[in-house]
């Protein structure tokens, strides 16, 4: 496509220099003859010169050629528009273009997204609580398909009883969303070393309600134990 459009940029240059010779018409080269009432000479007037001759005008030089001009017109018009077409499809090329990212896993989110607030000196009471409960809730709508990003809190917790959790972990879960909200919503101070507890717990629920967890955890406990000798 560059290689049309420099050719129809040479031919509109072209086109210049073809406009800008002026058209000269051609001469004529006859001597001038006197006029046809002129006395004729007489004995002893000198002849007339014969090979004396005005200049001659300047030749006509290039083509002539009335179709030149729009025929280097309508190739540079084609010149430009098969450029532009090019162009538009390029871009469009590039915008269908999608980088496809495999998704993470929701153990792997959460664990980074948890990872994200571990330094809970740097948080305010309230900013610590509403990330948390949003990492814990976009967990459970990704492993259980439960929308509890969407749910208030007393919406939320029923739902818990139906994800299939053992009675302690799920007592610990609705007592942590509970305590979650006057935090969130009221102010109210908390500590420190609760934050850090209740980070421990996050990390706790998401390890133990991932697939596989509980097989690797009934392999640990099946490890034999070898007795210390008697001292």
């Amino acid at each position: 496509m560059k290689r049309i459009a420099c050719i129809g940029g040479g031919l509109i240059l072209w086109l210049a220099i073809l406009s800008a010779i002026p058209a000269m018409g051609t001469g004529n080269t006859a001597p001038a003859n006197p006029p046809a009432g002129a006395d004729a000479p007489g004995p002893d007037t000198p002849a007339p010169m014969s090979d004396i001759h005005d200049i001659l005008p300047p030749l006509s030089v290039g083509m002539d050629a009335p179709w030149l001009v729009p025929v280097l017109l309508a190739l540079a018009a084609v010149a430009l528009l098969a450029a532009t077409w090019w162009l538009w499809k390029k871009r469009k090329k590039d915008r269908d273009i999608e980088t496809i990212v495999p998704e993470l896993p929701p153990e792997m989110t959460a664990i980074r997204a948890l990872d994200r607030i571990s330094d809970v000196r740097r948080l305010d009471g309230k900013t610590f609580y509403f990330r948390l409960s949003a990492i814990l809730r976009k967990y459970v709508f990704g492993r259980f398909t439960v929308g509890a990003p969407e749910m208030t809190t007393e919406e939320f917790l029923p739902c818990i009883d139906g994800l299939g959790l053992d009675n302690d972990l799920a007592q610990r879960l609705r007592r942590l969303c509970r305590a979650m909200d006057p935090v969130k919503f009221g102010g109210d101070p908390v500590v420190e070393k609760q934050m850090e507890t209740d980070l421990f717990f996050a990390r706790e629920f998401v390890r133990k309600t991932t697939p596989g967890a509980d097989a690797e955890n009934s392999t640990e406990s099946r490890i034999p134990i070898k007795a210390l000798p008697a001292g």
